[in-house]
Formats: C-alpha cells, sequence, structure tokens
C-alpha cells in the first residue's frame, strides 16, 4: 500500500513532509483497489507515469485535488478514457465544481501539512504555482517564465514547490526577482482564492489548475509544450486548461465511473464507482489484444 506507506513517503518526498489528515480516507480507498485488483490480470502501481502498449500490463492510481485517479500507464487510452468519460453522459449526481470550491474557500485544501500563513504578504494580480525540482527545469517553459515576469512587473507571485531545493529557489530569485519568490511553505491557495488574485498559472503537473478553475480565475499554462502529454495530470487538466467549458466538462466527466475519479468525501457509492471503472478499463484494453505485439 505505497499512497499510505510511511517509508514510501520517506522515499519520495523525505521526511519533512507529511500528508494531510483531510487525505486519510486514501487509506479505504487503497486497500478496496488493491484487493479488486486481485481479479484481474493487470498490475497497478502508486504515481508512476510510463507509456506500455494499448494492451497494457499496469494501472497508476494517485491523489488528486481530495480524490483518487485511476488510469492505464498508456497516454493514448488515459486521455481516451475521459473521452469516453464525457461521452457517456451519466447523471450529474455529485457537483464536483462546488466541491472544489468548498475545500479550497471553506477548507484547506493543501496536500502537505504546515503550510505557513501569507498574512503578511500582500495578494497580487497574478500567481505561478510552480512543480518540485525534478519537473521544474524540464517541463516548465523558462520563456513563459520570462514572459510572465516581465508583463507582470512587481504584480506577480511566483511559488516554489514544497520539494524545491534551496539552490534552485536561489535560482529563481536571481531569474525573477526576489520579492516576487514566496517561500516555499507558503500556502498557495491562500493567496491564490483572494479576490485580488485574477489570473493563475499552472501546469499539467499541478492539481492547482483545478482550484483555480473552481474559483473563476483565469487559468493559463507555464509547460514545456511537447513535455505536457507525460505530465502526470495531463488528461485531466488539459480540458482545464483548453476546453471552451471546463467546469461543465468537469461535471459531465467525472460523475462517470470511466474517468477513474472517485472521492468518499462526496461519493457515497465510491466502491461500485471503482468496480465499474476496473471492468471497463479491462474492456477497453481488450479492443487490443493481439493488435500490437
Amino acid at each position: 500500500m505505497k499512497m499510505n506507506n510511511e517509508r514510501e513517503k520517506n522515499n519520495r518526498i523525505g521526511p519533512d513532509l507529511n500528508k494531510s489528515d483531510s487525505l486519510n480516507f486514501t487509506k479505504d480507498v487503497e486497500s478496496y483497489l488493491l484487493a479488486q485488483m486481485k481479479n484481474y490480470p493487470t498490475s497497478i502501481d502508486y504515481d508512476v507515469i510510463a507509456d506500455e502498449l494499448p494492451y497494457f500490463k499496469t494501472f497508476n492510481y494517485t491523489e488528486y485535488a481530495h480524490c483518487v485517479i485511476m488510469h492505464p500507464l498508456q497516454l493514448e487510452l488515459r486521455v481516451l478514457q475521459m473521452q469516453e468519460a464525457y461521452d457517456d453522459n451519466v447523471e450529474q449526481t455529485i457537483d464536483y465544481i462546488q466541491f472544489f470550491k468548498d475545500k479550497i474557500t471553506n477548507s484547506d485544501p493543501n496536500k502537505y501539512k504546515d503550510r505557513a500563513p501569507t498574512d503578511n504578504y500582500e495578494p497580487r494580480e497574478a500567481i505561478v504555482a510552480l512543480p518540485g525540482s525534478n519537473k521544474l527545469k524540464e517541463c516548465i517553459c523558462l520563456n513563459k517564465m520570462k514572459y510572465i515576469r516581465d508583463i507582470h512587473g512587481g504584480n506577480v507571485w511566483f511559488k516554489p514547490h514544497p520539494m524545491t531545493q534551496h539552490k534552485l529557489v536561489g535560482e529563481l530569485m536571481d531569474l525573477m526577482g526576489e520579492d516576487r519568490i514566496l517561500p516555499r511553505n507558503a500556502n498557495l491557495y491562500q493567496l491564490m482564492k483572494d479576490d485580488k488574485t485574477k489570473i493563475v498559472y499552472s501546469s499539467m503537473l499541478s492539481e492547482s489548475a483545478m482550484y483555480a478553475i473552481a474559483l473563476d480565475k483565469q487559468l493559463e499554462p507555464t509547460d514545456v509544450y511537447n513535455k505536457m502529454p507525460r505530465a502526470s495530470f495531463y488528461h485531466i487538466n488539459k480540458n482545464l486548461f483548453f476546453n471552451k467549458d471546463p467546469k461543465g466538462w468537469v461535471n459531465r466527466t467525472f460523475n462517470s465511473p470511466k474517468s477513474g475519479v472517485i472521492s468518499p468525501l462526496i461519493d457515497d457509492n465510491w466502491r461500485k464507482k471503482i468496480d465499474d471503472y476496473l471492468e471497463y478499463a479491462h474492456n477497453l484494453r481488450n479492443r487490443y489484444k493481439n493488435k500490437f505485439i
């Protein structure tokens, strides 16, 4: 059970960061999901990315904005499952957008504990949510970062991810200006939800994009274009950035079990939704049997 394993957590993010207690619901989800996977010929792993053949061997599961998401480790199919979930057009019994909005406005959406208040930092017109050190230089467009700095001047905050190395924070300060860089442990969402913040720059790697949409902020990408499809949340976030009705897309898509998105915090039938998803995803897999070897 890697999602809720202390040793696994320390190997991935170190001992200094701890997941929020509001994610404790994932323990039951993980336990049920792994048990159900024993009924199928495929395997499942936590928070990984790869591009297997369409007749895939492995599923991914991970946290996303206080939901758990599941998808094949196959780019075409993880995008296809979202399209087929949208086309499923099931009854929209859950208002996911309202759930995300309530999470950021009325409680704490942070994945990690002990985020520092930003009371001493005046909100600015724009805020840039950056990924950790392992993704920042590879997946975030330096030219776009400079563009953001230049068009907003002193009216933008760059927020390093909590896992950003001190050396890289220093490089950001040199490049963007020390007075534009927030502390790594600052509460991103406290500033994001302020009415003075109009634009959120995020990426295919960040769940902050979903909260920006829920808050009706202008959402803009910072990704290197040809790196986007391999990003963790590409199959979801690309629709937040580029769909003409992202909020409508979320509610219509996430209500379908084909989306692979569940949250016991709002979904009383989450076990059935997992069952339905696994059955659907394996049928999807079988469409490609013997097509590519």
